[in-house]
């Protein structure tokens, strides 16, 4: 299967900070890919350089087969890769439905209304407590309803990938599970290509294919979502559980 996105060699810089120190990996096309690590590992900055948000100095991003390493931000959302960012980042002044809106702004530029429309009403059948408090400003939701949100507004620019940014911060277990299970159903339901950053390493290893795991700006495992959670020193560092007590 060919890989949708691939990304080698990367080196990104916060001014004189080297964060991303020579990383590669891959996604396949309609596969669920984790990256795992600590906080400060580099995972959000790896999302980032992927989107064009903060340029790598060097290093290469495919995808699709392109070369987007230099490409703006909006231009890679109009070849159908976005991102949910970390922290949701929603407009918590404008109401639900603008928000939702928001996310097909591109779509609209090109005249599809009709298609945004019918896709307004695909995310109000999917997220149903998004459909009740369409009206609503998105600030009065709770921390659950603004990323099902924030996923929901992603969704309205019909990516081929999605690259999600710790969707769990701060939301309940049960919460949590939903999340994720909507996660999995977009690959389910729609083939769609999955990059998910995720601290809670149990979760997102039970819904990924492969993952990779990431220490001070470098790769240092990957493997299949079974051999990682068969990892000792990813049980000992991720999962909480000593290898012998599994």
């Amino acid at each position: 299967m060919p890989s949708l996105l691939r990304i080698a060699g990367l080196n990104t810089y916060y001014g004189p900070l080297q964060v991303l120190k020579g990383v590669s990996l891959h996604v396949d096309e309609g596969e669920i890919v984790t990256l795992l690590g600590a906080n400060g590992a580099g995972k959000t900055t790896a999302l980032n350089s992927i989107c064009g948000l903060v340029p790598p100095r060097s290093g290469t991003i495919e995808y699709d087969g392109r070369d987007v390493t230099r490409a703006r931000p909006e231009s890679i959302v109009g070849r159908g890769l976005t991102q949910v960012p970390e922290g949701r980042q929603i407009f918590g002044e404008l109401s639900v439905r603008d928000n939702l809106t928001m996310g097909a702004y591109l779509r609209l530029r090109r005249g599809e209304k009709r298609e945004v429309a019918a896709d307004m009403a695909r995310m109000l059948e999917m997220f149903p407590i998004l459909g009740e408090r369409i009206n609503k400003r998105a600030g009065t939701l709770s921390g659950g309803q603004q990323q099902m949100l924030a996923i929901g507004r992603a969704l309205m620019s019909r990516p081929r990938m999605l690259l999600l940014d710790e969707p769990s911060m701060g939301l309940a277990p049960l919460i949590v599970k939903d999340i994720l299970q909507a996660v999995a159903a977009l690959r389910e339901n729609d083939g769609t290509t999955v990059l998910l950053v995720e601290q809670n390493a149990a979760a997102s290893l039970k819904i990924a294919d492969r993952g990779y795991v990431i220490e001070t700006g470098r790769i240092v495992l990957e493997g299949s979502s079974t051999e990682l959670m068969r990892d000792r020193e990813v049980r000992r560092a991720y999962l909480g559980k000593d290898y012998d007590e599994i």
